[in-house]
């Protein structure tokens, strides 16, 4: 799961693999650190005939598992099963649990949008940016979207151009960033805008908007001056270097060196990423 877990229960060789986002559940242990560190995306279909089968036959918690098959029976809510996933192991403490399913109750009383802005919010701060995108603008696309303030709305809008800039660069961020700011008035979303009109070189628009948003000269000068620096450390970082040496081994024709080196940098990211 991309974390290191101290299991004391059982771990099975037949991971429960979760329906929509394709974790991979191993042991007890495992599933509460899921659906604690995912409350957003966690609803009463998820402890699922399938789930419950699970773990009594590759986890032998068949006490636990007959227990959740009689409350699902019951129409119990989701506070009670999640509670007996939690208890069925001792990775959380109460008190860590109590604070849990208070979140779980401030849920219940939040709108639709709101909901799902939390829910698209978790996917981008886990660095899943085009699923995250797909909520923001499946949210903007909703009915509930008419309900969001125009501060809510810009802040929707500044959070996919986040995630839209991670996906496919300053080009399609820009606009997002400008109708943000002009709906919240964040200076954040402002600063973003200007940030990626000097990305995309367009130095024009960028004084213009620095004047029509009366930007102060000095502020102008310091994100000019913090890109152009970040520009000369990332030409003298390892990965600029590397993707230079693919260029060249690209131009000059060694194919299979290029092959090579184009999967040697993909396991190091693979790597990067599961131990982060």
């Amino acid at each position: 799961m991309g974390k290191l877990i101290l299991c004391s229960g059982k771990r099975t060789d037949r991971p429960y693999v979760l329906p929509g986002s394709g974790v991979r559940i191993y042991s007890i242990e495992e599933l509460c650190y899921y659906i604690y560190n995912n409350i957003y995306f966690i609803d009463e279909a998820m402890f699922s005939a399938s789930l419950i089968d699970w773990i009594e036959k590759e986890l032998c918690l068949s006490d636990r598992a007959k227990k959740l098959e009689a409350l699902k029976k019951q129409g119990a809510d989701l506070k009670t099963l999640i509670t007996v996933v939690l208890c069925s192991a001792d990775y959380y403490t109460e008190d860590e649990i109590k604070k849990l399913l208070a979140v779980v109750d401030e849920i219940r009383t939040m709108s639709p949008a709101r909901r799902r802005y939390l829910k698209a919010n978790s996917y981008l701060k886990r660095k899943q940016f085009s699923e995250a995108a797909a909520e923001y603008e499946s949210l903007l696309a909703s009915e509930d979207a008419i309900k969001l303030d125009p501060k809510s709305y810009g802040d929707v809008l500044h959070n996919l151009a986040i995630a839209k800039l991670h996906i496919y660069g300053p080009g399609k961020a820009c606009e997002l960033f400008m109708q943000a700011y002009e709906r919240n008035r964040n200076p954040e979303s402002l600063r973003q805008y200007l940030y990626t009109l000097w990305l995309c070189k367009d130095r024009q628009t960028f004084y213009e908007k620095r004047e029509e948003y009366n930007v102060d000269q000095e502020t102008g000068r310091n994100i000019r001056l913090k890109l152009e620096q970040l520009a000369d450390e990332a030409m003298f970082c390892k990965d600029m270097n590397e993707l230079r040496i693919l260029r060249s081994l690209h131009e000059t024709g060694k194919s299979e060196e290029f092959m090579e080196k184009c999967e040697q940098i993909i396991d190091r990211w693979i790597n990067e990423i599961r131990t982060t």
